[in-house]
């Protein structure tokens, strides 16, 4: 494995697929026998706008993160009307995960590094790597603050990308791990 508590992100443009990739690498991390665990953000139906729910990966459990809103209620996330209430419980979410072997957090956007606010508790989280490896989801837009806010260097940053989606978790793995892909 690489050095225990390294960290790496995987950024990409909207609708590009990273919530997949995400639902993959954790299925495909706990069919290796790793302990995986975090946060997954999706949508709850196939519509381009459908409301968006946080799910605990380790439990399966989800609450509603929010749904489309022409006003929205922040103007860090304008498009969105968000249940404040779930940032409560992602947070209680992401301390339980750790220690883990594979901590997967999607994603951390403007709430948490703009604004304090969201599940910001995911930072300290990374500092501190009680994880064998994470994955944290970021915007390319943010990824210079998001380096910023850790003190440190991401092991890795891959890039979403629909047509290469597939192949993401086993090279994600691979690197994480230092295991051969398939």
């Amino acid at each position: 494995m690489q050095q225990r508590g390294a960290y790496y992100v995987l950024t990409g443009d909207r609708s590009t697929g990273k919530t997949l990739v995400c639902t993959d690498l954790a299925a495909e991390g706990r069919a290796r026998g790793l302990d995986v665990a975090g946060i997954i953000t999706a949508p709850t139906g196939p519509e381009l706008h459908a409301p968006r729910q946080v799910i605990d990966i380790r439990s399966g459990s989800a609450r509603l993160f929010g749904v489309p809103s022409e006003t929205g209620d922040d103007a860090l996330t304008p498009q969105w009307s968000i249940d404040s209430d779930v940032f409560v419980w992602a947070t209680e979410v992401l301390q339980a995960a750790v220690p883990c072997d594979l901590l997967i957090v999607d994603e951390i956007g403007p709430l948490e590094l703009t604004g304090g606010r969201g599940w910001v508790s995911a930072l300290e989280i990374l500092r501190q790597g009680e994880f064998g490896a994470a994955l944290a989801v970021c915007r390319p837009g943010l990824l210079t603050q998001l380096e910023a806010s850790l003190g440190m260097p991401p092991a890795g940053v891959y890039h979403a990308d629909p047509e290469e989606n597939e192949q993401l978790p086993d090279l994600i793995l691979a690197q994480m791990f230092g295991e051969a892909s398939d």
